[in-house]
């Protein structure tokens, strides 16, 4: 009876020791994964913020006399709510890069936000992508575009008022694959950067 006894207080002190052992390992799953969205989103909009840095320079200006126009920048040339596109100097290299950041989304896509670059005045598509999967829509904008007076300006942004940004902020929603045990909810992390457009 006592051998019995010692058993059955064995058998449950084991199964609650496997027990939270079993709910150690799943928090450490979402967690892990809630980490690994975090940094592909943070070395994205780093990426970006560089990238926006760089947008406008060189400048005409910046020449005595007319360079060849793969040597000048024109800033922000279109930005809407999930789209883009910049030229700039990117890489150093002293020609200016048209770089695009796009939302793409739908079947037989990635559901990204997909950054491409392409050295001006070469005949495109881009074919090198640095991707952020798993974007999920929300309703925040990805980008929103700011004057110099903090004021909000309206996207898709016409010419005129493409002269006018002066700082861009993007918000980046991405959604893991397996959903959290004890909320029940699906594993998503937000993230947003602000960039200054220095050369516009």
């Amino acid at each position: 009876m006592e051998l019995l006894m010692v058993v059955l207080l064995l058998s449950i002190v084991v199964g609650a020791l496997f027990s939270q052992i079993e709910r150690a390992q799943v928090r450490y799953r979402v967690e892990d994964q809630t980490l690994d969205l975090t940094q592909q989103e943070r070395e994205f909009i780093d990426q970006f913020t560089r990238d926006l840095h760089q947008a406008g320079y060189p400048a005409a200006s910046m020449y005595a006399a007319a360079p060849p126009a793969n040597q000048i920048a024109l800033g922000i040339i279109s930005i809407s709510a999930t789209d883009l596109q910049m030229e700039g100097d990117v890489d150093g290299d002293g020609l200016v890069d048209v770089v695009e950041y796009s939302y793409v989304s739908g079947a037989g896509t990635c559901n990204c936000l997909r950054r491409s670059a392409l050295q001006k005045g070469t005949a495109g598509p881009a074919t090198a992508f640095t991707e952020v999967q798993g974007i999920i829509a929300t309703n925040q904008p990805i980008f929103i575009a700011y004057d110099s007076s903090g004021a909000q300006i309206t996207l898709p942004a016409t010419a005129s008022d493409l002269k006018r940004i002066k700082n861009v902020r993007i918000t980046v929603t991405t959604q893991g694959t397996t959903k959290d045990n004890d909320t029940r909810k699906d594993i998503q992390v937000t993230m947003t950067g602000m960039a200054r457009v220095v050369n516009n």
